[in-house]
């Protein structure tokens, strides 16, 4: 007995494989972007998002909407295309990938994206290291978007009040409503400066000071009225011993204080450099750093180091390895 395959297929044969393999590409692409279902914090660890992909969103931030209950991460994609990655997520733990939001482009060096919102204005603004390769432009960059995902659309990028910017940090005042940006300037991060951005958060202002610390990657905390800086020292890719100072005025003066990694074997940040530092909602006094491990230089699988900062009764700085925690070590707010 013999069949005519043209009889018992509603296409050509040719046309029938070439629809099966996209029917199966599908399915392959449905099964790889199944919610992961993250429980807990590993830091150092292989992270993946939704898609099945490890995380690439490096030296960047946290912020939390308040309107739509969600977490939006943002960071450095050193993927194809390079530029600026954004991931959703409602519990920290699981996070969903929303793409690369800004697109680098033509710009040689694009770093450390820190974002804002804008609740009066409706807006998201980003800013960003914008650079030569060289590292010889040392400027900073401003994009906004209308929605968290994008896209951005780069403003400007200049000197704040002349000065050389590298490394950036972030800081918002909630009682204020007042931003501020943390730069290492001049002569090859000789420097940290801190300078206060304009009310709608596009524009640096001339509120702008050198703090006096030879140091990159600061993150900014404020408990019981004094503010934390921590910062990284300056050896590249490559980590190296954390330092903390500490002011009553985030504007200065600042004092030194020492590592605030507690058991750092080798005495490198617990392998990472410092990018952020998340103050979670929801809980007391709950601060979470956000670290970068290199592994020697910047790539997509770059791994993070997540980890809680107590600050004790005494006012000190500690941040403690834990191979794995979750957000069960905050106490909650109560509710009103």
């Amino acid at each position: 007995m013999t069949f005519d395959l043209k009889s018992i297929l509603p296409v050509e044969p040719h046309a029938f494989v070439f629809t099966f393999l996209i029917f199966i590409s599908i399915c392959a692409q449905s099964f790889s972007q199944q919610p992961t279902n993250y429980t807990s914090f590993k830091p150092g660890g292989q992270w993946l998002a939704d898609d099945g992909e490890h995380i690439d969103s490096h030296g960047g931030n946290i912020i939390y909407v308040e309107s739509t209950q969600t977490y939006y991460w943002y960071g450095e994609h050193r993927g194809t295309p390079r530029g600026a990655s954004c991931y959703s997520s409602k519990d920290l733990y699981n996070w969903k990938n929303e793409g690369v939001v800004l697109e680098k482009g033509e710009i040689e060096v694009f770093e450390r994206p820190k974002v804002i919102y804008d609740e009066v204005n409706k807006k998201f603004v980003m800013w960003f290291h914008f650079d030569n390769s060289k590292y010889l432009a040392a400027e900073l960059g401003v994009a906004v978007s209308d929605t968290p995902t994008g896209p951005f659309e780069i403003q400007e990028h200049y000197r704040p009040n002349g000065h050389e910017s590298r490394d950036i940090g972030m800081y918002f005042e909630p009682d204020t409503k007042k931003a501020y940006i943390g730069y290492a300037a001049d002569h090859i991060n000789k420097t940290i400066r801190m300078v206060e951005l304009s009310e709608n958060y596009l524009a640096t202002t001339s509120k702008d000071v050198d703090i006096e610390a030879h140091c990159e990657g600061p993150g900014i905390l404020k408990k019981n009225g004094k503010f934390y800086l921590l910062t990284s020292g300056c050896s590249g890719w490559t980590p190296n011993p954390a330092t903390y100072y500490t002011a009553e005025n985030i504007m200065g003066p600042y004092t030194k204080h020492g590592n605030p990694f507690v058991g750092d074997a080798g005495n490198n940040s617990f392998n990472s450099q410092p990018c952020f530092i998340f103050k979670i909602p929801g809980y007391k006094d709950a601060y979470l750093y956000m670290g970068d491990r290199w592994n020697g230089r910047g790539k997509p699988e770059s791994e993070y180091v997540f980890l809680p900062i107590t600050i004790t009764e005494e006012g000190e700085m500690e941040i403690h390895w834990y191979n794995e925690w979750d957000l069960s070590m905050f106490t909650p707010e109560k509710k009103n």
